[in-house]
C-alpha cells in the first residue's frame, strides 16, 4: 500500500534513504517500505557569512527538520 512516510528509513530495493513525507510503497507482512518513483525532492543552499548549509526537501517540501528550523515557511 503507499503512503507518506511517518518516519525517516531506507529503501530495501535501493538502499535510498527516505525522509518525513516522502511517497512509499509499504508491505505489512514483510514491514518493508520501498520508495515510490514519483518523489521529487529537491535540494535548497543557503550562504550565511561564507559558510554554505544544504537542506533536502521532499516531494511535499518539506525537510526532515520541518518545522524546527523554518525554512520550510518561507
Amino acid at each position: 500500500m503507499q503512503l507518506l512516510a511517518k518516519y525517516a528509513g531506507k529503501c530495501q530495493a535501493t538502499g535510498k534513504r527516505f525522509n518525513v513525507g516522502d511517497l512509499i510503497d509499504y508491505d505489512k507482512a514483510t514491514k518493508k517500505a520501498v520508495l515510490v518513483a514519483k518523489n521529487r525532492s529537491e535540494s535548497i543552499t543557503l550562504f550565511n557569512e561564507g559558510k554554505a548549509s544544504t537542506f533536502y526537501r521532499n516531494a511535499r517540501g518539506r525537510c526532515e527538520d520541518a518545522p524546527c528550523c523554518g525554512c520550510c515557511t518561507i
